[in-house]
């Protein structure tokens, strides 16, 4: 192998990565606006629980990307959880530091997305996003989200500091 050449791999999490992610999370948290949560809410338990939920659900799914072996981002569909909502599903993604700008976000992003399509009882993915996350933003409406709406001043980062929070949507029934 050359130095060039390096092994990727989209796969379903384990209940053994969520230390990884945590960690991540907590890195990525640590600038304001970068994540809604603060460091010190990421626990590790929740997300443990939330990997084994998502892989018993048969809507929902979480996945990460290795690189090289490495955990390098993860995202995740979680569905909402009314009758009247199930064939919505919230998207969360994160890819990790050092990692950022390289398309692996968009390649987590094209996995889910395939994976919705497939899936007859999921219609719609959602997310919400940080309007100062305009990179975030331009992937997903290049990927067809469209914005459904801003929730103004819904993050705040200090004393007359917000950050307003976009949602978008993508409509993924055949």
């Amino acid at each position: 192998m050359t130095n060039h050449e390096h092994i990727t791999t989209i796969r379903d999490a384990k209940v053994e990565d969520a230390a990884v992610i945590v960690a991540a999370l907590r890195e990525i948290a640590r600038i304001p606006g970068r994540l809604a949560s603060r460091p010190h809410e990421l626990i590790e338990e929740t997300i443990k629980k939330k990997i084994v939920n998502l892989f018993e659900s048969d809507t929902g799914k979480f996945i990460v990307f290795e690189f090289d072996g490495n955990i390098i981002g993860h995202a995740l569909l979680e569905p909402l959880p009314l009758e009247v909502t199930s064939h919505v599903v919230d998207l969360t993604m994160a890819v990790h530091e050092g990692y950022q700008g390289k398309g692996y976000g968009k390649l987590l992003l094209l996995n889910l997305v395939e994976w919705a399509k497939s899936n007859p009882k999921i219609e719609k993915i959602m997310l919400h996003v940080r309007s100062s996350n305009q990179i975030a933003i331009s992937l997903y409406k290049r990927l067809g989200f469209v914005v459904e709406g801003t929730r103004i001043k819904q993050i705040k980062l200090g004393p007359n500091s917000y950050l307003d929070n976009i949602a978008m949507g993508l409509w993924v029934e055949s």
